[in-house]
């Protein structure tokens, strides 16, 4: 909480200045809500809660994983998951 005492830089005082007026114009929440991602890991998977596996993997194959994530706009996790529901569904049965 700001006291009303407290001391900020010219620079800091123009920041808050700046933030306050783009506040005041109103945010596109669209373009919020598009753009934002849950932060840290996601508590529930599908219907259940989320179990961390740890997987030992070599440097090409997390080069692969990374590459392949940063193309379709996903984390590693979010791509191992989409390869094992592949796997499982071919052996389904």
């Amino acid at each position: 909480m700001m006291m009303a005492s407290q001391k900020f830089s010219k620079q800091a005082e123009e920041v808050f200045a700046a933030a306050a007026d783009e506040a005041e114009r109103g945010y596109d929440v669209d373009f919020l809500k598009a753009s934002i991602r849950p932060v840290g890991r996601p508590l529930r998977i599908g219907a259940t809660t989320a179990v961390s596996v740890p997987v030992r993997l070599d440097a090409d194959r997390i080069s692969a994983l990374d590459a392949m994530a940063a193309r379709d706009h996903q984390t590693r996790s979010d791509v191992i998951r989409r390869a094992i529901d592949r796997e499982l569904a071919g052996h389904a049965g």
